[in-house]
């Protein structure tokens, strides 16, 4: 009898071993199963960005054949209208290009949106001197010396030394003010980052955000296309010149060349030949009639994960039909 109840008990133990050995390798199992799916997620997530970059990639070169093969038909045409002595002005070719590149671009299974930018009509907040930053935000907020302070922050955070502005802020300022954020001491890498900087708002950040980029070394503004406020920025700029460069553009006219807008501020009796001369000298560098530079913003229209891939690339119009692709920011 005791014999058949150790046997029992053996058999017992035996058998809540097997009971556990089963539940270990079941959850063993599972934990594995888990694994290899989240691997498998992950190497089709990888899979898909992979794709979604070369769809990038592979519009960004379909953009670029599509505007060098425009500029250079244009050149064509620019050369038979000498010929004949059509000289009748035209418009800027590249000045509709929000529009024309707006459509989804085809690429596969994939759909890229893509959006220009002229960088001629933005001030680039890494190159831009604080009388530029000052002028360009008293526009926008209309507040001259809150926009004075809020451009001492913004180059204490990119410059490269630790000593803050009159009225600017440098690292010691955001750690006695109990704020993580602390200034980089180098470029802004997106517009974003402007949302930590010493006095900006997010409603700062939202109205001055169309009138700035980080992309592209531009310090010309597109005269003909550029916003009052980037106008602004311009040495030398008056409200005068101002007045007629914006009544030009109401009716649906262009600046053909500088001396003739000149002029056409001292015609209106709005300027002398001195100050003409003078504004000659400071605006000659510093602007541009056309579109030289633009960003174009790439992005997966259908995207198949939370974080889609997205390309900024910077193309120049060069004066022989060409098109450069310059820096690029993923």
């Amino acid at each position: 009898m005791i014999a058949t109840r150790q046997a029992r008990a053996r058999r017992g133990v035996a058998l809540l071993a097997a009971l556990w050995l089963v539940v270990m390798i079941t959850t063993a199992g599972l934990q594995f199963a888990t694994v290899a799916r989240e691997r498998r997620q992950l190497g089709l997530t990888s899979s898909d960005r992979s794709r979604d970059r070369a769809a990038l990639e592979g519009v960004l070169a379909q953009v670029q054949a599509r505007l060098e093969w425009e500029e250079r038909e244009r050149l064509r045409t620019d050369a038979r209208r000498v010929t004949t002595r059509r000289m009748r002005t035209l418009p800027d070719p590249w000045s509709d290009l929000p529009v024309r590149l707006s459509n989804p671009w085809p690429l596969g299974d994939r759909a890229v949106s893509v959006r220009s930018i002229d960088l001629g009509t933005v001030v680039n907040v890494n190159l831009a001197s604080e009388t530029e930053l000052a002028a360009l935000i008293a526009s926008v907020i209309g507040e001259t010396e809150e926009a004075t302070l809020l451009a001492r922050t913004v180059l204490d955070w990119r410059d490269a030394d630790a000593l803050a502005r009159p009225g600017g802020a440098e690292a010691e300022r955001y750690a006695r003010a109990g704020l993580t954020a602390r200034p980089v001491n180098g470029p802004f890498r997106s517009l974003d980052e402007l949302q930590d900087v010493w006095g900006m708002s997010p409603d700062r950040l939202a109205q001055l955000r169309p009138y700035l980029t980080v992309d592209g070394a531009v310090r010309r503004i597109n005269i003909n296309a550029a916003p009052a406020a980037v106008l602004r920025t311009l040495p030398g700029m008056t409200e005068p010149l101002l007045t007629v460069i914006l009544a030009l553009r109401n009716r649906g006219r262009r600046v053909e060349s500088l001396p003739a807008l000149l002029s056409a501020v001292q015609n209106a009796g709005r300027s002398g030949s001195g100050e003409r001369d003078a504004l000659a000298r400071q605006l000659g560098d510093a602007v541009s009639l056309d579109v030289q530079d633009v960003a174009l913003e790439l992005l997966v229209a259908e995207p198949r994960h939370a974080t889609p891939a997205q390309l900024v690339a910077v193309f120049h119009r060069n004066g022989d039909g060409t098109v450069e692709v310059g820096a690029r920011r993923w």
